[in-house]
């Protein structure tokens, strides 16, 4: 839908048989002088200003800057070179009434749904209704300019998959839960769902703002199941005196995905974090805090990656006004044949005096050849705080596992045991 802005086929199908391109191959396409200048001379451009040159700035910087590095901070442990190479079929057969009705029934199938797939949007009845404090989906092509300008001002150029997802969505979907719902949607939490349209091995991508008003208290149940390649690109926006609770369930069913989510935190905010993930053929999923001045982070990880996947994540809070505090808790199982790395950083500025963070890492080994990495990082520049951080990376405890088949326990059945007790 809002694709069609910008209606220009990215990497043409070059036969009738299938044809394959890798990320770099999307990355020279959407920033070549071919499609640069048709977006800059798009008969449109002059209704959607704001729109146009906030997304032919951002491929601007793409074109500078390229894909993300593994000498980079955050991607030092990754395995971006298998990212890399994964091939993505194109499609150019678009969005058939088959999709269409997938999309809508799962929109449809509980009361409080949001479905966000290749830049497209799905709800449920009820939501985006003119309803008293209701949820509100903003169309650029049909609500206020001024409203879009500002939240423009928010896609900040960043060196991980952020910009590639923008540049190849074209466009934000704006979420908005208002001032004065109160608890609403504590008490009926919205699920927001990233569906793959089809089950081919095509690249989807989703740019999307989460905007929680002040004084709001948000629930989020938030889906990934990746059928093919998925790069999100979420930024929340918790204002003075809101709360925003999210529960992520990440499943593999036989894709790839990068999930970039941003939360930007006013005065005395609250963001709590549950997050599960199985890992997939590669899966980077990456929290970005900043943190302004009495708020509360809490982000709780429990990861059972699975026979052969991988999981990558990184989690960074940057610290920059006073009485901060941040728990951050994640625990990663490693199973045969997998990998995982987890970088954790803390950033204090000098003004962040009273910080309290704690971060915790512990990963448990079921195999031999499973390869996990754990990295904290501390970067502090104020005396006022306390600030601990622990990790470990450990195997299944002999004792353990005897004494429970002492108990009369089969020897699967007590390695779950542990397995489940170490998740608590």
């Amino acid at each position: 839908m809002y694709k069609q802005l910008f209606a220009y086929p990215l990497l043409e199908r070059q036969s009738s048989k299938d044809y394959y391109y890798r990320l770099n191959d999307l990355l020279e396409y959407i920033t070549g002088d071919e499609y640069l200048g048709y977006i800059n001379n798009h008969p449109d451009k002059n209704i959607y200003k704001e729109l146009t040159e906030c997304y032919s700035e951002n491929l601007l910087f793409l074109k500078e800057n390229g894909l993300p590095h593994a000498r980079q901070e955050q991607f030092n442990t990754f395995n971006l070179n298998k990212l890399y190479s994964l091939d993505i079929l194109n499609s150019d057969c678009g969005h058939n009434g088959v999709v269409y009705d997938k999309l809508e029934f799962l929109a449809t199938t509980d009361k409080n749904n949001i479905v966000t797939v290749d830049g497209e949007v799905y709800t449920s009845e009820g939501i985006n209704k003119k309803t008293p404090f209701g949820v509100q989906i903003l169309d650029y092509m049909k609500v206020s300019k001024q409203r879009h300008r500002e939240y423009m001002k928010l896609m900040e150029k960043t060196g991980n998959f952020s910009n590639l997802s923008f540049g190849a969505t074209t466009y934000p979907n704006v979420i908005v839960f208002p001032n004065g719902s109160g608890k609403k949607y504590t008490k009926n939490p919205v699920g927001l769902k990233y569906a793959s349209s089809i089950d081919d091995p095509i690249l989807e991508t989703n740019t999307t703002i989460v905007d929680v008003q002040y004084d709001t208290h948000v629930k989020l149940v938030e889906d990934i199941e990746t059928t093919a390649g998925q790069i999100n690109y979420t930024t929340y926006i918790v204002r003075e005196g809101a709360t925003l609770e999210i529960d992520r369930t990440s499943i593999d069913a036989g894709g790839w995905s990068i999930f970039d989510s941003r939360f930007i935190c006013y005065p005395n905010s609250t963001v709590k974090i549950n997050c599960s993930n199985t890992g997939s053929q590669y899966t980077q999923e990456n929290f970005y805090f900043k943190c302004s001045e009495g708020v509360n982070i809490e982000l709780t990880g429990r990861n059972n990656i699975r026979k052969g996947n991988e999981y990558y994540s990184f989690v960074r809070v940057r610290s920059a006004g006073k009485d901060n505090t941040s728990k951050i808790n994640v625990k990663n199982i490693g199973n045969e044949q997998c990998k995982t790395s987890w970088i954790g950083k803390f950033e204090v500025n000098t003004d962040s005096i009273g910080f309290n963070g704690t971060m915790d890492n512990d990963n448990l080994m079921l195999s031999s050849t499973a390869k996990m990495h754990t990295r904290p990082i501390l970067d502090i520049y104020t005396k006022e705080i306390q600030c601990t951080h622990g990790c470990t990376i450990s195997n299944v405890d002999k004792n353990q596992l005897y004494y429970l088949q002492s108990k009369g326990f089969d020897k699967a059945t007590a390695k779950n045991m542990l397995v489940e007790s170490f998740l608590c």
